[in-house]
């Protein structure tokens, strides 16, 4: 069974590529959810997922909400900003953080090693 990874990011187009990314990798996509409230219900559900790529900014609203949800459940997520570090939230700074643009291989590393130490 393949890790599932919940993609939270508002942009379609980036969303799809990591998506596509994480597919191609071996992972399974849960979502992408595009807003707080549509991720917090993916977290929700009974299946959950494993880990998490999580967008800062969600239409300009912190995704903040969801670093906590996961934190609480104990479940590993890295950060795709286009912000520097030292703008986020301590919650979300503490977690891998990569800026746009992503490289992909950078990105599955992070969340394969996110997983080995959980």
């Amino acid at each position: 069974m393949s890790a599932r990874i919940l993609v939270v990011e508002d942009e379609f187009f980036i969303a799809q590529e990591i998506a596509d990314l994480l597919e191609a990798a071996g992972f399974e996509v849960v979502g992408p959810c595009a807003s707080v409230p549509a991720a917090l219900a993916r977290l929700a559900e009974s299946a959950g997922c494993d880990g998490a790529v999580l967008d800062a900014s969600l239409r300009h609203v912190s995704s903040l909400p969801v670093a906590e949800a996961l934190a609480e459940r104990g479940i590993p997520f890295a950060v795709v900003t286009g912000f520097s570090v030292d703008q986020l939230p301590a919650r979300m700074a503490a977690a891998p953080v990569l800026t746009k643009p992503l490289k992909g291989e950078d990105l599955i590393e992070i969340l394969r090693e996110l997983l080995a130490a959980g």
